[in-house]
């Protein structure tokens, strides 16, 4: 029974395994190869040509548009002619490579997270023991009198806090699956930078993109914060010798019971703080 209260006790203090931390760190291609390389496939022979097709009606616009500014001066149409022209290339070389654009984004963003992996671990000695861990003794020594009423009190938290975690998992999932998409579609909000007014479009994409791959460092951090909220509401240290575990545990109900609910919090909070990184709402 000691081991499993103090499972219990881990699961509501760490929020999440680590095994969902792990997937954090990966980037796209190394989550899933398969979907990966299914995104990159219908980029590449269902999207590409569609925008290609797209680009030649800007390229075809954007002419028509500066040759009118030339306002019958043989010189000035010319130049303003082959600028379009430089630019037009310069778009359609970026359409057909864009997969090496989202592919740098997905760099940074990997190179971000090992620096915040890094300055804050969730595993080994630095990340510190877990809840359930630095209560053990504490546990042992009630006996099994003390250690029924405290695995009584412990399930609601728990179960709660179980619910937070199969929503950071869908989560998690979700972000994937959003990159995912965004990357079959690659090509296309390209060609539209090449018009002014439909050149946001494309910039919003990679805003789109970028921030759902830096949704993984903001995560993180949440979830690490998380860590941090729960050790200063129980506050296992509180506990001393002789004290009654049942009434520690009663004592800090509430503190834990309001730790996994804002676990739910902290990762809706987290998603805002992704999109807000580049001028989202």
């Amino acid at each position: 029974m000691v081991d499993f209260i103090v499972g219990i006790l881990n699961a509501i203090g760490s929020g999440v395994g680590d095994d969902i931390i792990a997937q954090l760190l990966k980037t796209p291609a190394q989550y899933s190869s398969e979907m990966y390389g299914l995104s990159l496939s219908v980029a590449r022979t269902a999207v590409k040509p569609v925008a290609s097709t797209v680009l030649a009606i800007m390229c075809v616009l954007e002419i028509a548009r500066v040759s009118t500014r030339a306002d019958g001066d043989r010189e000035l149409g010319v130049k303003l002619i082959a600028m379009a022209m430089f630019k037009l290339v310069l778009v359609f070389t970026a359409a057909q490579h864009c997969e090496l654009m989202l592919k740098a984004i997905d760099e940074i963003g990997r190179s971000v997270m090992s620096g915040i992996h890094t300055a804050a671990p969730t595993t080994g000695t630095a990340a510190g023991a877990g809840l359930g861990d630095s209560m053990r003794s504490a546990i042992e020594s009630a006996g099994a009198f003390g250690q029924i009423p405290c695995l009584i009190l412990l399930i609601i938290p728990f179960l709660v806090s179980k619910g937070a975690t199969i929503v950071v998992t869908v989560v998690v999932l979700l972000r994937f699956v959003q990159i995912y998409l965004l990357t079959a579609f690659n090509p296309l909000p390209i060609a539209f930078i090449a018009q002014e007014e439909t050149r946001q479009w494309g910039i919003n994409y990679f805003k789109q993109y970028a921030s759902a791959v830096f949704q993984c460092a903001t995560l993180y951090l949440a979830i690490v914060l998380y860590r941090a909220f729960v050790g200063s509401v129980a506050a296992p240290q509180s506990f001393h010798d002789g004290d009654s575990l049942s009434g520690w545990v009663l004592s800090n109900f509430t503190g834990l019971l309001l730790a996994s609910v804002m676990l739910i919090g902290i990762v809706m909070a987290s998603n805002s703080a992704a999109k807000r990184l580049f001028g989202g709402e």
